[in-house]
């Protein structure tokens, strides 16, 4: 029985410390400066540049430089902010870029 809560607590660990959680947007620094972008757009309230980022961001999916799921995440947060819920749209993005690890 100690092996196991020993195994649990070394597993917990593990989840902690990659950020359990946040799907990850891989490592191309053009995704990056894209969210990067959105996050901007999404502080600033400008509908016109959330629309823009994700039109870059769709670019990237069909490209296959940026995968489906994380690009679905984004575009619920680009839909939350424009459906005027902007503060709640920037704290997910952020909470989604603090989950990210270069290079997976």
């Amino acid at each position: 029985m100690k092996i196991f809560y020993r195994a649990m607590a070394v597993a917990a660990s593990a989840l902690l410390i990659q950020g359990c959680g946040e799907v990850q947007m891989g490592a191309d620094p053009a995704v990056f400066k894209a969210v990067d972008a959105l996050y901007t757009a999404v502080s600033l309230r400008e509908p016109d540049r959330v629309d823009h980022c994700m039109a870059s961001l769709t670019t990237l999916r069909d490209s296959a430089a940026l995968d489906r799921e994380p690009f679905d995440a984004l575009d619920r947060i680009a839909s939350e902010a424009r459906s005027g819920s902007w503060e709640s749209a920037q704290s997910r993005l952020a909470r989604f870029m603090r989950g990210q690890t270069r290079g997976r």
